[in-house]
């Protein structure tokens, strides 16, 4: 695969993504363009490129380690429990109750997003023989630390603010919305 071909693949894959929120938070693996295995591979491909290249920034790193990160996050082959779920735990919320539901991490879930960034780095020091630079923590992290710490502290304001959230920060798709025009459950 080539970097153009990478490129395609990842664009095609952001191109997918929609936000159906708020009657549903996941969508089905069949409306990817490719298999999630062809999307990681063209993120792997693009990321070793922009490696080799010198091209990576700081703001490059936190976009692609996202856009990695959401693959599997905002994409099931049976969407429909998860729907289910997130749409009782939306109305949990909106009567001021906790329910047992994760969100999917808007930023990409940690694991795959670290997963990504350890390849990244691995990649420059092969190339480099130094350190991949990263002074700010991921979005991802934040993400979920926060939304853990709001969980355990039962804070619903907190929780409503999270899950109005727009639905990625980096990862450009159609029709994203800004945080003001995603806000579907109103604060009490």
């Amino acid at each position: 695969m080539t970097l153009t071909e990478a490129e395609k693949i990842i664009d095609k894959f952001h191109k997918s993504i929609n936000d159906l929120r708020p009657d549903t938070i996941v969508q089905s693996n069949k409306e990817l363009p490719y298999t999630s295995a062809r999307i990681k591979y063209a993120h792997f491909v693009y990321g070793e490129e922009l490696v080799k290249r010198v091209q990576i920034t700081e703001k490059i790193l936190q976009e692609i380690q996202e856009s990695y990160g959401i693959i599997d996050s905002l994409f099931s082959e049976d969407p429909e429990p998860i729907n289910i779920k997130y749409r009782e735990y939306l109305e949990g919320l909106r009567d001021g109750i906790i329910t047992d539901f994760r969100m999917p991490n808007p930023f990409g879930e940690c694991e795959p997003a670290l997963e990504f960034h350890n390849f990244l780095g691995e990649c420059w020091f092969l190339e480099h023989h130094a350190n991949l630079f990263i002074d700010n923590p991921l979005g991802a992290f934040i993400y979920e630390t926060v939304r853990n710490k709001a969980t355990k502290e039962k804070d619903i304001k907190l929780l409503i603010e999270i899950a109005n959230t727009a639905k990625t920060r980096s990862v450009d798709f159609p029709d994203k919305k800004t945080n003001e025009e995603s806000i579907f459950i109103k604060p009490s």
